[in-house]
């Protein structure tokens, strides 16, 4: 298995829970594969700032759902 370069996006797991959204519709809506999108929310890979962007303004989330610790 491929080693983590951060924690996963827990918050962004849950909400995508709460809004009845699957990595395959992440993956359809930025073009991406299931698993790519896999990779970025498990913390093996990272979401690019566009692809950020892409999302806080489709679905009007707060950047802040995709920090893993406290910042300072």
């Amino acid at each position: 298995m491929k080693k983590s370069i951060h924690e996963p996006y827990s918050r962004f797991k849950g909400w995508l829970r709460e809004h009845n959204l699957t990595y395959s519709d992440i993956a359809l809506f930025l073009g991406l594969n299931e698993a790519t999108v896999s990779l970025k929310i498990n913390g093996q890979s990272d979401f690019l700032l566009s692809e950020i962007q892409a999302l806080k303004n489709k679905y009007n989330l707060n950047s802040d759902i995709f920090f893993t610790e406290d910042v300072a």
